[in-house]
């Protein structure tokens, strides 16, 4: 009899999980999974929105570099240009000019004056004086 009593429907062992359970965690579980990738997305769009405002400035610097120095190449190779650093910087002339080059005279330096030594007070001082000035902070008494 002991042995029936194992075997009724009172101990019988029953599934951990029953099927709706199942289906309710694997829906919650495929929730979560969504809402972490259109979060990773959201986060990636936001960043190339912020290298894209970057990027525009840099862009933008670049044209005025490039006008500047489409200026500077226009200049340069202008005829005056060409006639400046002739001029100025390879120290060249045209026919029928006189180049002046103005001398600088150097001035001779005029010697330092050394001025003289200021007296040594110490040297002249009495040895009554220096005791005086130390124990009574005051001025020397004349003579």
């Amino acid at each position: 009899m002991a042995r029936k009593v194992f075997d009724s429907k009172i101990f019988r062992s029953r599934p951990l999980f029953n099927l709706p359970q199942v289906v309710f965690f694997m829906i919650i579980i495929g929730a979560i999974i969504i809402t972490i990738d259109l979060n990773n997305r959201a986060q990636s769009g936001r960043l190339v929105g912020r290298g894209e405002e970057a990027l525009q400035v840099q862009i933008d610097s670049e044209s005025t570099r490039q006008v500047e120095l489409q200026a500077t190449l226009e200049y340069v190779t202008s005829d005056a240009y060409v006639a400046s650093y002739a001029r100025n910087e390879a120290a060249m002339i045209l026919p029928g000019e006189r180049r002046i080059i103005p001398m600088l005279q150097e001035a001779t330096p005029e010697p330092t004056l050394i001025p003289p030594p200021t007296p040594d007070p110490a040297l002249q001082a009495r040895p009554w004086q220096a005791w005086w000035r130390l124990l009574t902070d005051a001025a020397q008494p004349t003579r």
